[in-house]
C-alpha cells in the first residue's frame, strides 16, 4: 500500500506539476508512504533474532547513504531537466511496488478482533519501559539534531566552512557504526552513544578550527547512529510483529517531530550562534540526565 501510494505520488509530479491542488495531494501521499513503508521494512527485518543486528545496521547505512547522495543527484538533475526527474521517480516507485508484491505474506485476521488487537499491543508498547526511555531520549536527541539541520547551513556559510564537508563527515559516522557488531542496547553503549552527540555539539561552541570541527563531526555521526541503531534493535526484540511494527512507526514519529520542533525550542536562545549551540547541547544534555536516572534499571532488566 505505501509503495502504491507512493508511486502515485509520483505520477501526479509527472502528469499535474503546475497545479498547487495536485502538488499537495502528492505530498500528503508522499507523507502517507514514508509513514507505512519503513516500519513495514523494519518489522521484516528484525524477524530473524540472529541476523536482527546486522540487518537493522545495513538498514541505516543504506538510509544514510541515501541522505548524503540525494540531494546532491536530485538538485543536479532538476536544474538540467525537472521533467526527467519526476519520470525518472515515477519508474523506480513503480519497480519498488512490483518487488513489493513478493513480500505480501501476511495473514489477515477478521476487522474487530484485529483491532482490539491493535490496541492491545499499543498499550503493551506504550508501557514498555525500554521504549518510553527510548521515547525521550531520542526525542530530546532529535530536537537538538533538527537544530544542526536547520541553522548550521547558515553558520558555516557566514563562516566559510563547508555544510557539505560537515556532513560528510558526520554521515560517514553514522554508516560505519552501523557495521559494529557490538553495537547493541546496554546501558554503557546508550550513555557513550549520548556523550559522543554531546561531544559533536559542545565541539560548535568551544571549537573555531576546520578539522577539529569536521572531526567531531564524525564523532556525532558515530554518536547519532549507534543510538538508532541500538533502539531499533531494542524494538525489534519485542514480542511479537504487531509490537515492533508500532515501535519502529512511532520511533519514527518522534524523530520528525523532534526535527520539525527544533527551531520552536531554541527560540529562547536564539541570541547568537554560541548562545544557539549551547541550548542545543543542553537538550541532548538533558537525554543523558534523563538516561542515567531512568535508563539503568530498565536496560538491565532486558539484558536479563
Amino acid at each position: 500500500m505505501g509503495s502504491i501510494l507512493f508511486t502515485a505520488g509520483c505520477l501526479i509530479l509527472v502528469i499535474e506539476s503546475s497545479s498547487m491542488i495536485w502538488m499537495s495531494i502528492g505530498t500528503v501521499l508522499f507523507g502517507i508512504s514514508i509513514g507505512l513503508v519503513p516500519p513495514a521494512i523494519l518489522v521484516l527485518l528484525s524477524e530473524n533474532e540472529n541476523k536482527r543486528t546486522s540487518n537493522l545496521g545495513i538498514y541505516n547505512a543504506i538510509v544514510a547513504i541515501a541522505s548524503v547522495f540525494s540531494p546532491i543527484i536530485g538538485e543536479n538533475v532538476y536544474n538540467t531537466n525537472p521533467y526527467f526527474l519526476f519520470v525518472s521517480w515515477s519508474i523506480f516507485a513503480s519497480i519498488m511496488t512490483i518487488i513489493s508484491l513478493s513480500l505480501n505474506r501476511q495473514k489477515v485476521n477478521g476487522g474487530e478482533d484485529s483491532a482490539s488487537k491493535m490496541l492491545y499491543n499499543l498499550k503493551k508498547v506504550l508501557s514498555n519501559k525500554i521504549f518510553q526511555i527510548s521515547f525521550i531520549v531520542l526525542l530530546f536527541s532529535s530536537i537538538s539534531y533538527g537544530s544542526i539541520i536547520s541553522y548550521l547551513p547558515i553558520y558555516f556559510k557566514s563562516v566559510n566552512l563547508s555544510i557539505g564537508i560537515y556532513y560528510l563527515f558526520f554521515w560517514s559516522g553514522y554508516i560505519l557504526v552501523q557495521f559494529f557488531k557490538q553495537i547493541n542496547y546496554k546501558f554503557n553503549m546508550v550513555l557513550f552513544a549520548l556523550f559522543f552527540i554531546i561531544a559533536g555539539q559542545i565541539s560548535l561552541v568551544l571549537l573555531g578550527g576546520t578539522f577539529l570541527l569536521y572531526f567531531f563531526a564524525f564523532i556525532y555521526g558515530l554518536g547519532y547512529g549507534s543510538l538508532f541503531k541500538m533502539f531499533y534493535v531494542a524494538i525489534g526484540s519485542f514480542e511479537n510483529e504487531e509490537e515492533r511494527s508500532i515501535g519502529f512507526s512511532i520511533v519514527g514519529l518522534i524523530s520528525y517531530i523532534g526535527v520539525g520542533i527544533a527551531p520552536v525550542f531554541l527560540i529562547p536562545f536564539n541570541t547568537g550562534w554560541r548562545m544557539l549551540f549551547t541550548g542545543n547541547s543542553i537538550y541532548s544534555i538533558s537525554a543523558l540526565v534523563l538516561f542515567l536516572f531512568l535508563g539503568r534499571s530498565a536496560v538491565m532488566k532486558a539484558q536479563s
